[in-house]
């Protein structure tokens, strides 16, 4: 067993904690987590509208195991030291690279949970470089478009083009009243109303006057694209890879993704697995993807990190089925 998560917050402090039980408690408390059986594997299970399921396996830590176990909480039982100005903004750093991927992970989540399939870019004729102004314009056209739409259910991240000038990807499900979209979109970023009016009722073309633009974005070959619609998965795929440029380009405090809140979003579980080696970890992993129900489903894995990940989605014909066996899972708080 390698070093606690106590031993080595106590080495860095370079000072025993202070809220240490006295050794008797310690050992039998010890005693008592080392004699259950340490799980060599944890799972967790997102659970998403409309049939579709994920789960990720990874390699459980047995340290951090046995210190849960046992009630030692690293944050709460360990004196801080404090950071020197390097370290704190190596710290910045460490905090930024993990909320880019926690960022990344909500948006493909809430992309499967829309059940999207289909891309709109949002456009400015002019060069706007002004990320709160994009904000508030996007606000207005959200405000203006459930006039009519008052149910519509969008997820939006922002892309910066060379020219440095904002424009906004929205993965909404289903085809859209692309008429409406752009007149809500040029009355919201300034587009006189005389001028959209007499393009929308009398069909005088804008031309070289109009403001800005809404397109549809349809999936390009190396995405899968044949139709202009997309796949849920290849589309959530699309939409995080803008993720981490907005982590680099933006301020940490900005927002990087807006979506409605009228949607069902994923329920998420997390357990030990009972698989003792990798391979069984993978039949584990895929039995539980299957009592959920779904009929097709893909899979990536890397051996030697001993991660696997399976996605899987149920036919129509078949969703709300499941199979008649459920596993008994062994939950845990993460």
């Amino acid at each position: 067993m390698g070093t606690s998560i106590r031993q080595r917050w106590d080495s860095v402090n370079d000072r025993p904690s202070t809220q240490k039980k006295p050794s008797a408690e310690i050992h039998a408390d010890l005693r008592r987590a080392l004699g259950q059986e340490i799980p060599n594997y944890r799972a967790k299970f997102v659970t998403l509208p409309n049939g579709q399921a994920e789960i990720s396996v990874t390699p459980a830590n047995r340290d951090h195991v046995i210190d849960a176990r046992m009630g030692f909480n690293p944050l709460l039982d360990c004196p801080r030291k404090p950071r020197s100005a390097v370290d704190q903004e190596e710290r910045d750093v460490e905090n930024r690279q993990r909320a880019a991927k926690r960022a990344k992970q909500n948006v493909r989540l809430l992309t499967k949970s829309l059940f999207a399939d289909h891309m709109l870019t949002f456009s400015y004729r002019a060069n706007v470089i002004d990320r709160e102004q994009v904000a508030k314009d996007w606000k207005e056209f959200v405000r203006l478009f459930r006039v009519r739409h008052p149910n519509w259910k969008y997820l939006a991240v922002l892309e910066k083009q060379e020219r440095g000038s904002y424009h906004i990807h929205v993965a909404v499900h289903a085809k859209q009243d692309i008429r409406w979209l752009l007149n809500c979109w040029l009355i919201a970023i300034g587009q006189p109303i005389s001028e959209v009016n007499d393009w929308l009722l009398h069909g005088l073309k804008l031309g070289a006057k109009s403001k800005g633009a809404v397109n549809v974005e349809p999936p390009k070959k190396r995405w899968g694209g044949t139709t202009k619609r997309w796949n849920k998965n290849k589309l959530a795929g699309y939409l995080t890879k803008y993720i981490g440029k907005e982590f680099e380009e933006a301020s940490k405090y900005a927002k990087k993704y807006w979506h409605s809140r009228n949607f069902e979003k994923p329920v998420i579980t997390r357990f030990w697995l009972r698989a003792d080696t990798y391979l069984q970890a993978i039949e584990e992993a895929h039995d539980m993807i299957l009592y959920h129900g779904c009929s097709s489903m893909s899979m990536w894995n890397d051996y030697r990190a001993g991660v696997v990940w399976i996605t899987g989605e149920t036919s129509r014909e078949e969703l709300g089925l499941r199979t008649s066996h459920c596993p008994e899972l062994d939950f845990f708080n993460d």
